[in-house]
């Protein structure tokens, strides 16, 4: 039988997508997830009878992870549309399950660090055969409040590279909040453009130009992520395979360098190294954007431990200090301006308490170099 060659310029049919949809707590995310098509959901939040009427799929009420793991793709034959939910949940059960394994634990009862990366396998893993079945799954996420400076950012709450590895295979994210209407009204509208205060994926071209789609009364609309998935794929599929790839990698490095610069300490970079795809188009770009924040942070790269390090805290000279340091200069014939820049500082309560006598030493030399100019 002759192979079905499709050439680079013509369109590749896309019969499955992975939506991602985080969002505030009590916005509605479960009772979305059943207006997909022929819906299924793993509720492993146990909040699916909160939906009441607007519950319309089918149910695993997941109490261990072995009700799903023990699920045949034949069992899931009948459905279209698998909704995780949440997916956040379904990693903690994933590692409740591997605790059963005493040779799991420490001492403290928490789990190794070798079976909290079995987890992660477990969990990748899953996502990847429920990918290949063929049938659009839907990631469901409460949404995490984190402070990057004076700004907050909403985002997954997902720890670590799981967070980084769905940002990469869905083809639409977004994150489902509400807005305040011109006639003061407050209305839920789901984002799926990208910007400094959101995480958000758009290969579907949802909601034009904004990104925004506003959510409508689902009981009036019981196909409302039916025909959200459907738009996506039809947008999706006016495109070649070479134009979705780049568009999704350019899609990748904006969330990359999102996450970089939200970084905050030394294990957030290093669960962004543990993330990174060397194979990726941009792979030295995000390289350079990691290196660049772990900079700016002032952490540095233990080659030994082969992780990023958070930089020892400052304990700088105290008012006192200060005083006694300000005679020590005064009584050698020196002014601080010189003194900061012999130090290569720009005040002196950048001194560290812990380096004062050497300081003063260096001061000591600097005002004996000065006689002698």
């Amino acid at each position: 039988m002759a192979i079905n060659i499709i050439p680079a310029d013509q369109p590749l049919l896309v019969q499955a997508i992975i939506v991602y949809l985080y969002a505030d707590p009590g916005l509605g995310k479960t009772s979305i997830g059943f207006t997909g098509e022929k819906a299924i959901s793993f509720d492993f939040d146990k909040g699916s009878h909160r939906t009441g009427e607007l519950r319309r799929g089918a149910v695993v009420q997941v109490n261990q992870w072995a009700d799903v793991a023990n699920l045949t793709m034949q069992d899931l034959e009948p459905f279209k549309t698998i909704v995780i939910d949440t997916v956040g949940a379904m990693l903690e059960s994933i590692k409740t399950h591997l605790m059963l394994n005493a040779t799991n634990k420490q001492k403290d009862g928490s789990l190794k660090l070798k079976a909290q990366g079995l987890a992660n396998n477990i969990f990748k893993q899953y996502v990847n055969t429920l990918i290949a079945s063929g049938k659009d799954v839907v990631f469901i996420a409460h949404a995490s409040e984190d402070q990057n400076g004076d700004q907050v950012i909403y985002r997954p709450d997902l720890g670590g590279k799981n967070r980084n590895e769905l940002y990469r295979i869905a083809d639409v994210m977004g994150y489902l909040t509400t807005v305040q209407t011109g006639e003061g009204k407050h209305e839920r509208v789901i984002s799926f453009r990208p910007c400094p205060t959101h995480h958000a994926k758009n290969a579907g071209g949802l909601g034009g130009e904004t990104g925004e789609v506003w959510v409508p009364d689902l009981k009036a609309n019981s196909s409302f992520l039916a025909d959200l998935i459907k738009q996506a794929k039809d947008h999706i599929n006016t495109m070649t395979p070479e134009q979705l790839a780049t568009m999704k990698a350019q899609e990748d490095l904006d969330n990359w360098t999102q996450s970089c610069t939200e970084a905050q300490y030394a294990s957030d970079l290093n669960q962004l190294t543990e993330s990174i795809d060397d194979k990726h188009q941009y792979y030295k770009n995000m390289r350079v954007e990691l290196v660049r924040r772990a900079m700016e942070l002032k952490c540095k790269f233990d080659k030994q431990r082969n992780a990023w390090v958070d930089p020892e805290e400052f304990f700088g000279i105290d008012d006192q200090q200060l005083a006694e340091l300000q005679a020590f200069i005064d009584e050698r014939g020196l002014d601080a301006k010189t003194v900061c820049e012999y130090l290569g500082i720009n005040a002196l309560n950048q001194i560290e308490a812990n380096k004062l006598t050497a300081v003063q030493q260096e001061i000591e030399q600097l005002a004996k170099e000065m006689v002698n100019v």
